[in-house]
């Protein structure tokens, strides 16, 4: 799933637009979103790394656990056939002795007895030294297992954290993506009658885009908004007043064709900020969307969306476009949790 924020603003200021304070604030803050955007994508691809390595470490552990289940069962079963045959010789042992005592020394050879009695001794004392030595290795095997089951939910416990954050974080980026369609389709159901060489409404990198071209907003090289263009910011402005969680930037664009106008502009930068300021104070003045929100921008002629190399081309790059970006605070906040 692509949920990514692509917001580039060079943004030159004008006296006549909004305070610098707070032109400078919401460009550091567009900058921020930009590179905490880039870092969410990468903590996202991270995570989908880290979670398929913790899901190898949980195999490799679970067979671990499983060999040293088999082999602490394996000993188990050996150490119970020592301690039997530990226990018969000791009794074999026992019952010579008890012979020896009720015989009589002319009907035993003593010598042939005190050898066998050694050869059983000793052989009793192996078998006592391989059970000790059995104990030690099971329960040597036993603390193993023990610290590999700890190792193995540690690492469950782990895995199961890191999925349900990266569900989360799909979930999150799945409803803005979601939101932000829904969004597009109530601007385009609002903006129904108009053609496509007038205004378009399209998404790009999980933000809308209402790109409206210079003839249905102004006059060539001027910047007030004629009454046609009013009529489609109103509409437009009833639709974003109702999105509380969006930021909406409002970016003037022109041609390379240099500004031959008198008057207060001097080229393109002064006319395209003059344009997206005119857009933006119509769209405030119809609509309760907190100023907070919104940004005005003048892109001159540096952003064309094609080569300036035809009536046709110009006409293209001549556009205002109202770029709306949902906010990431939830996921923010569920990232910065992941680097606690």
């Amino acid at each position: 799933m692509k949920n990514f924020i692509y917001i580039s603003l060079s943004i030159v200021f004008f006296s006549s637009c909004i305070p610098l304070k707070q032109f400078e604030d919401t460009v550091d803050e567009n900058k921020e979103l930009q590179s905490i955007a880039d870092e969410m994508e990468k903590d996202n691809d991270a995570l989908k790394v880290e979670n398929r390595e913790l899901s190898s470490d949980l195999s490799r552990y679970k067979k671990k656990v499983e060999l040293l289940a088999q082999d602490t069962a394996r000993l188990g079963r050996q150490n119970r056939r020592l301690q039997h045959r530990y226990d018969d010789l000791n009794k074999n042992y026992a019952d010579v002795l008890g012979g020896l005592k009720a015989t009589s020394t002319k009907d035993v050879d003593n010598k042939k007895l005190l050898t066998f009695l050694q050869q059983l001794q000793d052989d009793l004392q192996q078998r006592e030294d391989a059970l000790i030595a059995a104990e030690q290795e099971l329960n040597d095997k036993k603390r193993r297992l023990g610290k590999a089951e700890a190792e193995l939910q540690a690492a469950q416990q782990k895995l199961e954290e890191q999925n349900k954050r990266l569900v989360e974080l799909e979930d999150m980026l799945f409803k803005k993506e979601e939101a932000m369609r829904s969004l597009k389709q109530s601007i385009s159901n609002a903006l129904k009658g108009f053609s496509d060489d007038e205004l378009q409404v399209h998404m790009r990198n999980g933000m809308v885009y209402v790109s409206l071209e210079e003839k249905l907003l102004y006059q060539s090289g001027k910047y007030d908004v004629n009454e046609q263009g009013v009529t489609v910011l109103k509409k437009i402005a009833a639709v974003l007043e109702k999105q509380t969680d969006i930021a909406i930037v409002v970016e003037g664009h022109t041609d390379n064709v240099p500004y031959k106008g008198r008057g207060e502009l001097n080229d393109n930068w002064d006319l395209s900020v003059k344009r997206a300021t005119s857009v933006v104070r119509i769209i405030m003045a119809n609509s309760s969307i907190d100023p907070y929100r919104i940004t005005a921008a003048g892109r001159s002629e540096f952003a064309p969306v094609t080569e300036n190399n035809s009536t046709e081309s110009l006409r293209k790059n001549r556009r205002t476009e109202i770029i709306i970006t949902p906010r990431w605070r939830e996921v923010f906040q569920l990232l910065e949790m992941e680097e606690e």
